[in-house]
């Protein structure tokens, strides 16, 4: 009750964030009346998933650099190129074990319509009496045994395949492309610098084409008047006479310390839960700390 408190007396006041520290000065002169709002809350604007960090899924040097920091990329554009060499040998490779295999596989094929001409003549001669029925017999067992030797080397051929796709995929990954369509905020690749397949080996990160949202920490005491659908008001901590509408979207289930917190401030025993809001303007910042005022009133 005592944290509600002094939240309604700041409101108040200036409707400021006097428990975070900040001072009136800071703020605009003209302030919404306390009643305005139903609950206050810090928040920080994302995009839903966050930034995506690439990382190199193969180990390698670095042999090309595509785009410049700030450029708009295309889901499938690359990004960087690893050297494949070697790689690409392993294609080479591949496709020859393919060729032998198919070669073989097309020489067993050859063979079985004369055997199975031979067979059948034996077995025509056998009931006429002309020849022994071991003699049907053996000709019937060889052109099993070819058409088992017939199915080896076609198994043959369909392995051959998978190790040519893989060749061609080993080829593939070493061109680290853009996984969604976005912004290209940050690059740590040069050419010629090794690179590892570690995710925390980050080689560049994109801001994805994605509405904004807010993810605000909702105070323990404030979290039963907040439902989905509501609306609030958005404005950043450096200045609040800029307001954007945003709408509830969910509200978390886990309660848990803040991230928001800065450094040297009592966190220790701060429940929130995270809320997250669609904003309807994307004139905010990624990354930037906002803070959000809700209105009342039934979603």
């Amino acid at each position: 009750m005592r944290v509600v408190a002094c939240l309604l007396v700041a409101c108040a006041l200036d409707l400021a964030l006097a428990a975070c520290g900040k001072s009136a000065a800071e703020h605009p002169a003209a302030a919404p009346a306390a009643g305005a709002f139903v609950a206050i809350a810090r928040g920080r604007v994302d995009v839903e998933g966050g930034i995506v960090r690439i990382v190199a899924q193969r180990d390698g040097i670095v042999a090309a650099v595509h785009g410049q920091v700030g450029d708009a990329v295309k889901a499938g554009d690359v990004l960087i190129e690893l050297d494949d060499t070697q790689a690409k040998i392993g294609v080479e490779m591949a496709r020859a074990e393919l060729g032998q295999a198919e070669a073989q596989a097309a020489a067993v094929r050859a063979k079985l319509p004369l055997l199975k001409q031979r067979a059948a003549r034996v077995d025509e001669a056998s009931r006429a009496g002309a020849t022994s029925g071991q003699a049907a017999d053996d000709a019937n067992q060889a052109l099993l045994e070819l058409n088992a030797e017939s199915a080896a080397a076609q198994a043959g051929v369909a392995t051959a395949r998978q190790k040519l796709k893989q060749a061609e995929y080993e080829v593939s990954v070493r061109s680290v492309r853009a996984p969604v369509a976005g912004r290209l905020i940050a690059r740590d690749a040069n050419v010629g610098a090794a690179v590892a397949a570690q995710p925390t080996a980050v080689l560049a990160q994109l801001l994805p084409d994605t509405p904004r949202i807010v993810r605000a920490e909702l105070n323990e005491g404030f979290v039963g008047r907040i439902k989905p659908g509501m609306h609030a008001q958005v404005s950043a901590e450096v200045d609040a006479s800029k307001a954007y509408a945003a709408t509830v979207r969910r509200i978390g289930e886990v309660f848990g310390p803040s991230r928001l917190a800065e450094e040297g401030q009592e966190s220790i025993d701060a429940r929130d839960v995270e809320c997250i809001l669609d904003l309807t303007d994307s004139a905010l910042r990624v990354g930037q700390r906002v803070q959000v005022r809700f209105l009342p009133g039934a979603p």
